[in-house]
Parts: structure tokens; C-alpha cells; sequence
């Protein structure tokens, strides 16, 4: 394909999937997410690029997903070392990475076929960086401050992610999805019936949760601005406001930890938000 054409598909299916994703996002609304629309742009071009200039080598989707995950590691590890250059190397791969993330899934749809192994290897790929990241942060903030107090919560973190109960529901009902096992609730009208008592508080926690979780995460906006804030210290040797950061992480994965093991007390309720997650990947 001519670049022009990878360009214009890159752009069409990106709209698409934001819309059908992220609960109809308008990436030409830059009024509302200035940040985000010029981010998506940067990433758009980048990858459609890279996609242009590597469509007729060997190289496929899944070897630029492991590039992607590495890049993140990498970056992770960087920003943990108590030097600058290893810290300002760290927040430039970081920053970058996310173009290689758009160009796996444009040179699948391009080239080859999108595929459930593929979403996966790239969807563990952005875990590998989320971890990553919180942990060189945990670590920078101790280089900084000295204070070992930071190790122990950055590991709270990492374990309060790990362990969060919905992931371990998700990857269950994946499972028996996969040994062909029915996921229908014999007794259906009991599962309507519970459904209808944890309706109730089931939109009084999303309301908290969505707040936390999209307010404040590892997306880009919220990881650049971090990194922003990491260039301006290491400028002046002195920490500001980077350890507010972190502690906004650690009370988001405890409201999180927590809030998904309240409601999994409620019959039904995890399994049905895994059973709509799984019913959406094999609608994408």
C-alpha cells in the first residue's frame, strides 16, 4: 500500500475503534481533550510511517508488540536509576512507545489479519509498561527522597494491581469459555433477580470508580505529565510534587482492590462483567 492510503486507513480505523471503545470519543473534539486528540495524531503518523517503511520486510505484528512490551520495560528500568541521563533516556522511550503500540495493529489489518493472540500480546504488553512504570516511579521518588518507605508502597501498588479480583474473574471465565463450559446461568430468573438488587449499588460504585479509574491512570496523559514533572526535577535536583503523584496511585489501587471485592459479593455481578467483556473482544 501507498502511505497515503496506510495514512487515511490508519486514521479511519483509529476513529472507529475510539468511538466503539471509549464510549464514543470524538478524536476531532479538541476542545474537550486537547492533549489526547494531538497525542493520538502523533501516534497516528508515527506508526503509519513505520508501517509504510517495514510492510514488505519479515517483520510482523506480534515482533513489534514484544518491542513494544521491551520498550516499556526499558523505560521502567531507566527511570529507576539514580542518574539523569538514564532518567531522561527512560522518559523519551516512554513517551515514544505508544507509537509503537499503533503500529502493531495497523500492520495486522494492513498486511495480515488481526487476531484474539495478537490483541493479547498487545494488550500484555501495555501491562508489562503499566508495572514497569509504577515501579522505576516508586523507585525514582526513593532516589530522590532517600526514604525507603517509597520501596515498600511501590511493591503495595504492584500487589494491589496483581491480585485485583475482577482480573483473576476475567481470566477464570476465559477459561472455562475456552474448555467449551456454558456460561449460562441455569436459573435465570435468579440471575435477573440479582441483578436488580446490585443495580443499585452497582452504579454508585462505577460512579466512584469511574472517577478514579479515568480520572486518574496509566494512560497518556496522566504518565506524560508525570514524566513532565520528572524532567523539571531532575533539572532542578529537587523533588516538588512527583510523590503526590505516587500517592494518588496508591489510593487508587486500594479503592480499586477493594471495591472489586465488595462487589463480588453481590451474586453474579463479576460474572456478568466478565461475560460482557468476553462477548466484546469476540465482537472486535
Amino acid at each position: 500500500m501507498k502511505y497515503q492510503q496506510i495514512r487515511k486507513f490508519s486514521y479511519k480505523t483509529e476513529k472507529k475503534v475510539l468511538e466503539s471503545r471509549h464510549h464514543n470519543f470524538d478524536m476531532n473534539n479538541w476542545f474537550k481533550s486537547p492533549y489526547t486528540c494531538l497525542k493520538i495524531r502523533f501516534y497516528i503518523e508515527f506508526s503509519s510511517l513505520f508501517v509504510y517503511l517495514i510492510q514488505n520486510s519479515k517483520i510482523k505484528p506480534n515482533h513489534i508488540s514484544y518491542i513494544y512490551a521491551l520498550a516499556g520495560l526499558l523505560g521502567g528500568v531507566f527511570i529507576s536509576i539514580n542518574s539523569n541521563n538514564f532518567i531522561i533516556a527512560g522518559i523519551f522511550i516512554i513517551f515514544f512507545k505508544v507509537a509503537i503500540d499503533g503500529a502493531d495493529g495497523l500492520l495486522a489489518r494492513v498486511k495480515y489479519k488481526p487476531s484474539n493472540f495478537g490483541s493479547a500480546i498487545d494488550s500484555w504488553g501495555g501491562l508489562v509498561g503499566e508495572y514497569s512504570f509504577i515501579v522505576g516511579f516508586g523507585f525514582y521518588i526513593f532516589n530522590m527522597t532517600q526514604n525507603q518507605n517509597y520501596i515498600y508502597l511501590t511493591f503495595v501498588i504492584v500487589l494491589l494491581k496483581a491480585l485485583d479480583l475482577k482480573n483473576y474473574v476475567l481470566y477464570y471465565i476465559g477459561t472455562i469459555k475456552s474448555q467449551k463450559i456454558s456460561l449460562t446461568n441455569e436459573k435465570s430468573q435468579k440471575t435477573n433477580i440479582s441483578q436488580k438488587k446490585t443495580r443499585g449499588i452497582g452504579k454508585l460504585f462505577n460512579f466512584f470508580k469511574n472517577i478514579v479509574k479515568n480520572g486518574f491512570n496509566y494512560q497518556a496523559k496522566t504518565v506524560d505529565t508525570i514524566l513532565l514533572i520528572i524532567l523539571i526535577e531532575i533539572n532542578y535536583q529537587q523533588i516538588f510534587i512527583s510523590q503526590y503523584f505516587f500517592y494518588l496511585f496508591l489510593i487508587r489501587g486500594i479503592i480499586i482492590f477493594f471495591g472489586d471485592i465488595f462487589l463480588a459479593q453481590k451474586e453474579n455481578f463479576l460474572m456478568n462483567v466478565a461475560k460482557n467483556k468476553i462477548k466484546y473482544k469476540n465482537n472486535n
